[in-house]
């Protein structure tokens, strides 16, 4: 599909930094898992050498807030020696293997909301990209 060579900043509309590549470039194969789908397709479509900066809404990057991905669990569905504490990110394991993380949203005695949502789900974002090279 295509091996790119690039530099990038990922920020929230806001400004907000997110993620950036600049001082070590990113390789990477289209398809690779390394760059979501929505940031693979603004490179491909910007120019080798020219840096351009993609305006991105929320339905077209990471998509929007979806309830579903809400989910209620009770203390004791976690180890009891674990700190459970608002904003961590936990990894969740399926019983097929997959590994999924969430992050604690709300603790209310002992009930847990977790957000299984992208990070930046119901974000405006700006992907600034620079190819350096592409094959």
């Amino acid at each position: 599909m295509g091996k790119y060579k690039i530099n990038y900043k990922l920020s929230h509309a806001n400004g907000a930094l997110v993620d950036k590549s600049w001082e070590s470039p990113l390789e990477f194969e289209i398809g690779d898992g390394q760059l979501d789908p929505c940031l693979e397709a603004c490179v491909m479509a910007a120019e080798v050498g020219q840096l351009q900066t993609f305006l991105l809404t929320a339905d077209k990057a990471f998509g929007a807030i979806d309830d579903a991905a809400y989910q209620i669990m009770q203390r004791a569905d976690f180890p009891q020696e674990m700190v459970i504490e608002l904003d961590a990110a936990l990894e969740f394991k399926t019983p097929t293997g997959e590994s999924y993380v969430g992050c604690i949203d709300k603790i209310e005695n002992n009930k847990i909301r977790v957000n299984f949502n992208h990070p930046l789900a119901g974000c405006d974002v700006s992907f600034q990209v620079l190819v350096l090279s592409k094959q």
